[in-house]
């Protein structure tokens, strides 16, 4: 089945202003990986098109017709497109939020970005090597839109560049406002979200009710 999958990630590498290297840093795909759809060996995969999307600050949804599968951008004003700063400029702390702020309506902007001052910083992590890395402080008792892995006091450490698969702990925005932290996974064009103490899942949304969704990298317990 024919595809677009490679012309819409070389285009969106290069209007990211992205090297290779940069790529596979920010991304975990291999710049190896890149090098070759460069030259049309091999086409990205659609979780390779996902973390692209994840450093745009954007998300993309699949369409299918008899003959060929064709990816595209949710919204296609590019003015969403989040600024990307290099990895030489990484900041040297983490700014930290509470829960009860990232749940407000004004606190994310569309493309992921935070809107809203933090209430202090942590020290900057080396493992963590996006520089608009954040904090979240669970600082509410008892929330059903919180994952139960997290308890009142813990800080969850979110990576919005790092690449996200299948099992991972995210924070994502739903085109209805809400704000959940849950288990991620992917199926076709639909996202499923799942408790960490086990079971089905929650609830699954389309991609195209998701504003967007970060990693959590650390979860710091209180």
């Amino acid at each position: 089945m024919e595809n677009n999958f490679r012309e819409f990630a070389l285009n969106t590498i290069d209007e990211l202003g992205l090297s290779d290297y940069e790529v596979a840093k920010l991304t975990g795909i291999k710049s190896s990986s890149v090098s070759r759809w460069r030259t049309g060996k091999t086409v990205p995969r659609k979780n390779s098109l996902r973390h692209l999307a994840q450093l745009a600050g954007r998300q993309v949804r699949f369409v299918k017709s008899e003959d060929q599968i064709t990816v595209e951008w949710q919204d296609e004003d590019a003015s969403n497109l989040r600024p990307y700063v290099p990895l030489q400029n990484i900041r040297q702390t983490i700014k930290v939020y509470t829960w009860s702020q990232s749940s407000q309506s004004d606190f994310f902007r569309r493309n992921g970005t935070i809107s809203q001052k933090p209430v202090h910083a942590l020290k900057g992590i080396p493992d963590v090597e996006d520089p608009l890395a954040y904090s979240i402080i669970i600082d509410e008792e008892q929330n059903p839109l919180i994952d139960p892995y997290s308890r009142y006091g813990d800080v969850m450490i979110i990576s919005p560049a790092a690449s996200v698969k299948n099992g991972d702990h995210v924070i994502a925005r739903l085109s209805d406002g809400r704000l959940i932290s849950r288990k991620i996974q992917f199926s076709e064009d639909n996202l499923f979200f799942t408790r960490h103490e086990g079971g089905a899942a929650d609830f699954s949304v389309k991609s195209e009710a998701v504003h967007f969704y970060h990693k959590v990298v650390y979860v710091r317990k209180r």
